[in-house]
């Protein structure tokens, strides 16, 4: 008897040994360490609060209902204490910013965002499948709403007071658990909801919103100073959920351009919203105002100069967008138009345009939509993107100017800074007419083939002294065997800055490069 008892004792010992211990007591406190996109326009910060719902699985009572946490700076955390059965599982989910009514079943429009867009800036994580531990769970929180940034460029000569959106949804259902935004179940107000006022994140030019996703046709309204309302319907589109949108605006004394698009800036990239053609969006005139040694082209101001060869020269590079054209970072991409990479790194820099201009190719410097063999001939002497009153050099202006050119019955002997010992114009004799050469790299892409890349070279220590000034005058066009197009050349300034020689003189350009725009004025008859 007692050896089936030392048995029973044996099998009980075993099996005692493969099941789990139970824990005396819960892990501790919980805390949630927090992965998001953006909370303020930075991080989530101390003080920050959040709302947790802890529900046990297979629990019909919940643990948490929006227990409070707060932010120390690395976790959220409170004196709630996990509960003391560690292998019990429960869906946690949790939503910013706090609120005493409880976990939102729906959210409503914030119509006055002037003061910032973190109060309305709803987020959400949710985790299943949790089990109590004395570490903090990571959960990923991801915006509810969809943030709008409008940027303005404004030239109308009054100052922007008010920057609103119009037509956007007043309010949605909001599920936290599985972090969704739907229509709303409730009843709305017959009226009209007011315009969402936008928050100035950055004075006089960048203002932010926050606005419900959805199927939406949004209005831009901008008030200025003078006491004027102008105002620009969107096309209809469907706003995502975490999605970012930009509104690009310039206003133009009484009127408004608007073009938009998707970008990303720590919410999710979701595309471009047109604008309604029914609205105020038709092309206006660029802003064109000349004075005595500059004009202001296009709310930029640059320097004029009056040279020996007769002719009023543009002093510096220009760096105009023409309308629907985006600069590009990527000499790969043939955008039309570059930023320069005079510098080290051989990298676009958007900061080098403030000083050194934008890099066009020949089709954008005319402002066509292309340059083909059967239409190179007839931009001489083209407006392209200059100011009225303003053209693209023509090859005789540039041998007119410096005399020398690569086509040698071209060299211009009477050029008016020609130099025959140097065979070009000398950089020193045309800075100190007031034409100072700015070396701001090149675009370079050798044919149609090819696939564009930055060339820039350094000469004591100055990047980018390969650069090219565009002409509108046609050398030469190149085919390839099959008589397809291989490349167009047109007449382009070039310097050459070594340690023999530190000139200017014509030479041959690509069309499909990027060089620098200098325009000339046109000769009064």
């Amino acid at each position: 008897m007692k050896r089936y008892l030392s048995i029973s004792l044996a099998v009980l010992a075993l099996a005692a040994c493969q099941k789990p211990a139970q824990p005396e007591a819960a892990p501790g406190k919980v805390q949630i360490e927090p992965v998001i996109t953006k909370a303020t326009e930075v991080n989530f910060e101390s003080g920050d609060k959040i709302g947790l719902t802890i529900a046990k699985v297979n629990d019909t009572q919940k643990y948490a209902d929006n227990a409070l946490l707060t932010y120390d700076g690395s976790v959220f955390s409170s004196d709630l204490m996990w509960y003391a059965d560690a292998y019990s599982e429960a869906d946690v989910y949790a939503y910013y910013p706090y609120s005493e009514a409880g976990t939102p079943a729906a959210y409503y429009a914030i119509e006055d965002q002037t003061e910032g867009i973190g109060q309305a800036d709803l987020m959400a994580a949710s985790k299943t499948g949790v089990l109590p531990t004395p570490n903090a769970i990571t959960m990923v929180f991801k915006h509810l709403m969809t943030k709008i940034v409008v940027n303005i460029d404004n030239q109308s000569g009054a100052s922007v007071e008010e920057v609103g959106l119009g037509g956007s949804r007043p309010a949605a259902d909001i599920d936290i658990a599985t972090m969704a935004v739907s229509e709303y179940s409730g009843i709305l107000p017959a009226m009209e909801p007011s315009p969402i006022k936008a928050f100035e994140a950055t004075a006089g030019k960048v203002w932010k919103a926050i606005v419900i996703p959805g199927t939406t046709k949004l209005e831009l309204i901008v008030t200025l100073s003078n006491g004027k309302k102008i105002s620009q319907p969107l096309a209809e589109m469907t706003l995502k959920s975490g999605g970012q949108y930009t509104i690009n605006a310039r206003l133009l004394q009484d009127d408004m351009t608007v073009s938009a698009s998707g970008e990303i800036e720590n919410w999710t990239d979701e595309g471009e919203i047109g604008f309604d053609g029914e609205g105020t969006t038709e092309e206006l005139p660029v802003e064109f105002t000349e004075y005595d040694g500059y004009f202001v082209y296009d709310g930029v101001e640059y320097k004029t100069v009056t040279l020996a060869d007769g002719n009023t020269w543009m002093a510096e590079n220009l760096r105009f967008i023409p309308r629907g054209k985006t600069v590009s970072s990527d000499p790969a991409e043939d955008a039309g138009i570059w930023y320069p990479a005079a510098n080290a790194e051989k990298v676009a820099d958007p900061a080098l345009a403030e000083t050194l201009g934008l890099l066009y190719d020949a089709a954008t410097a005319f402002s066509v939509e292309e340059v083909t063999a059967d239409n190179a001939g007839t931009f001489e002497g083209t407006q392209g993107i200059c100011p009225e009153g303003w053209h693209i050099p023509t090859v005789s202006e540039l041998t007119g100017l410096v005399g020398q050119c690569s086509n040698s019955a071209l060299t211009n002997p009477d050029g008016a800074y020609f130099d025959p010992v140097i065979k070009g114009a000398s950089l020193a004799a045309l800075k100190e007419a007031g034409w100072e050469w700015q070396f701001a790299s090149m675009r370079n892409k050798a044919n149609t083939t090819g696939t564009g890349s930055y060339t820039v070279t350094n000469y004591n220590g100055v990047y980018g002294i390969m650069s090219y000034l565009i002409g509108s005058s046609t050398y030469k066009t190149f085919t390839n065997e099959d008589g397809s197009l291989k490349n167009i050349q047109f007449y382009y300034l070039m310097p050459t800055y070594n340690a023999s020689n530190e000139k200017v003189s014509v030479a041959y350009g690509n069309f499909l490069a990027g060089a620098s725009v200098r325009c000339v004025k046109n000769t009064v008859l």
